[in-house]
């Protein structure tokens, strides 16, 4: 990573005002930055309040306190939005090197060609209080973290969610990640993996556009292994669905 983009990455701040709280009107204003090592316990906090009230088990994965301490610096980064000084969401930064990576490297996933191994960047978790939620942080913080990736020189962007965690991949799609296949974790929790090229992608083709509940695991696996892609959220009569389509030939 050169100079200038460390620089970038280490000035980094965003303000606000969130307008939720917990369902009802406030105005409180947040700062987003990078966080600092002492700030696990904080992080630790975050996560387990969300894994506390997540109404099935295996929707969001359960991560070590070494997990986050990797990702402080050095291959990845832990952005943090605050509101007067107290951590209320989180999101990590996955800047994996090329060689001994000691957690999953979705370049292998999808098949990356080793010269563009060392230029993905990882999505790879964000918590968020629940009182907080209703301000679009989520979003934001996916946003945030794509601008990241380009100063980083990350042109590939890669991210997990579970097909049955709408939220997460609902906010993945509006950012331009599309899903190109799906990855079980500690061998039984499915994820889509998704994936984009900031540098360009192709646009779906709207005469093979097919719309699949995200509950029809087989019916998408087929359409992934024919080469479509998801790209945006539908609705359909059993509940959230996607809309998957062939990316258009140049």
């Amino acid at each position: 990573m050169s100079g200038d983009a460390i620089t970038t990455l280490q000035r980094f701040s965003r303000t606000g005002i969130l307008y939720w709280r917990a369902g009802e009107p406030a105005r409180q204003p947040f700062v987003a930055r990078f966080l600092e090592p002492a700030m696990l316990a904080a992080v630790r906090h975050v996560h387990r309040e969300v894994l506390r009230l997540v109404p099935e088990p295996g929707i969001v994965r359960a991560d070590s306190d070494a997990f986050f301490a990797h990702h402080f610096g050095g291959e990845g980064r832990i952005l943090g939005v605050l509101v007067a000084d107290r951590l209320i969401a989180y999101a990590i930064l996955g800047l994996p090197g090329i060689a001994d990576y000691p957690y999953d490297h979705f370049g292998d996933d999808l098949d990356l060609p080793a010269a563009e191994r060392g230029s993905i960047a990882q999505l790879i978790g964000v918590g968020i209080l629940p009182e907080w939620r209703g301000n679009g942080l989520h979003r934001r913080l996916c946003e945030w973290r794509l601008e990241l990736a380009v100063a980083a020189s990350r042109p590939h962007v890669a991210a997990l969610a579970s097909p049955r965690n709408p939220y997460s991949w609902r906010n993945l799609l509006a950012v331009g990640l599309r899903i190109k296949r799906f990855k079980l974790l500690g061998g039984d929790q499915l994820r889509y993996l998704l994936h984009a090229d900031l540098r360009g992608s192709p646009p779906p083709d709207p005469a093979t556009a097919v719309a699949v509940a995200a509950t029809a695991i087989a019916e998408q696996q087929a359409l992934l292994e024919r080469g479509y892609w998801g790209y945006a959220p539908s609705l359909e009569a059993t509940g959230p669905g996607i809309w998957y389509a062939r990316p258009l030939s140049p």
